[in-house]
């Protein structure tokens, strides 16, 4: 009897395969991100002469962009020359100083250099896709002093404020 039972669960019913299937998509977006910025505070040094320049060292920005990608230079400056600052206030004085050459960026150590400006210049333009390891762009600044440059007092130096701005298609 057992065995009989056994022979009618087993056999009793006819299991029925079925088949199914998932359709999977998903779309891209175009995307970048800049992973690393130079530093916020760059100080070029003091002492310097006129007749002389001073560079800076390297700065390096990061980003990681998957379709054609580009960065910008500018300056908070109309025409790329450094005004007088007092650090109590954190603010130009007004009419202050003005020195007389623009700063300077370059790509190389060596030039060429290429003054800066509140209009912007292509720190790098038309870059391929950089995947998931990203890519640098390395840029220096200059700058040459002169003897119309003159000396600001105690608690002022000569700033100005660069902006980057990292976009696609450039």
């Amino acid at each position: 009897m057992v065995v009989v039972i056994l022979l009618l669960v087993l056999g009793a019913g006819e299991v029925q395969g079925r088949e199914s299937s998932t359709t999977v998509a998903v779309n891209i977006q175009e995307s970048i991100a800049v992973v690393s910025w130079p530093q916020e505070f760059l100080n070029l040094g003091g002492g310097l002469v006129p007749g002389g320049e001073v560079t800076s060292p390297e700065l390096i920005l990061t980003v990681k962009a998957n379709s054609p990608w580009g960065i910008a230079i500018s300056c908070d400056l109309p025409n790329g020359r450094m005004q007088e600052f007092d650090e109590v206030t954190g603010a130009y004085v007004p009419d202050g100083r003005i020195l007389t050459n623009p700063l300077q960026w370059s790509v190389g150590k060596n030039g060429p250099w290429q003054a800066l400006s509140s209009s912007g210049s292509s720190l790098a333009a038309s870059q391929p896709p950089t995947g998931d390891a990203g890519q640098e762009v390395r840029f220096f600044l200059r700058y040459e002093a002169s003897y119309s440059d003159l000396p600001v007092g105690p608690g002022r130096d000569y700033r100005m404020t660069l902006h980057y701005t990292a976009g696609l298609s450039y």
